[in-house]
């Protein structure tokens, strides 16, 4: 298991969703298929081994939205999370990172956020695709909000690479979620922001004030 897999594993997600990926996902990934059929009886089984905890293809559904949420699975565009994944298909994307991205250049430059951050470009595209961002393309608000939050926390230091991976996954967890602005629209299971039509830089750092305002009221 790769240092990325290891770091979306400690995001917010259950348990079951990690006995998930590392005993049923992982160990199911071969080069020769890149692609793995979702048997809602096997999973049931491993899952339930001592206590019953799943009985139900929902719950599983939503074990599968969670890691999706994270970036550890992928599913076909086409899926429709409201029924059964029973014989449908999801590859694992952090398994794909390619080798120059290592160890190394994870752990190396770990810096705080900054009012001045951008996604790192080297990197950027590469997750968004990798990750099922179905549009690289960000808003000041997307960039403004995740920078306030972080700016709020600054005994967290991270690689430009993690930070980047962070970012992309909240585009992802934002766009699945039901428009909460006039103007979005839908590309497949995402939403997409309109185009904000003030200077980029300068909508970033008014965005940043507003959100670390509404933080300090809390």
């Amino acid at each position: 298991m790769n240092i990325v897999e290891i770091e979306a594993l400690k995001q917010a997600i259950s348990n079951e969703a990690r006995v998930l990926y590392t005993l049923y996902l992982r160990p199911m990934w071969t080069l020769n298929s890149q692609k793995i059929t979702i048997k809602n009886k096997a999973i049931i089984q491993l899952l339930n081994a001592k206590t019953p905890r799943l009985s139900l293809g929902r719950e599983i559904t939503d074990l599968f939205v969670e890691l999706s949420k994270v970036g550890l699975v992928k599913f076909e565009e086409d899926i429709d999370l409201n029924n059964s994944l029973n014989n449908q298909t999801v590859s694992l994307p952090l398994l794909q990172i390619p080798a120059h991205i290592d160890a190394k250049t994870l752990h190396q430059q770990h810096q705080a956020m900054s009012l001045q951050w951008r996604p790192s470009p080297d990197h950027f595209e590469m997750l968004c695709k990798l990750l099922g961002v179905i549009t690289s393309e960000y808003s000041a608000d997307e960039l403004g909000e995740f920078i306030a939050y972080w700016l709020g926390r600054p005994e967290i230091n991270q690689t430009p690479y993690q930070w980047t991976q962070k970012f992309v996954l909240q585009l992802k967890q934002r766009r699945l979620q039901k428009p909460a602005a006039q103007g979005q629209t839908k590309a497949g299971h995402q939403w997409m922001n309109p185009k904000s039509g003030l200077t980029f830089d300068q909508n970033v750092e008014n965005l940043v004030k507003q959100y670390s305002q509404q933080d300090n009221k809390k």
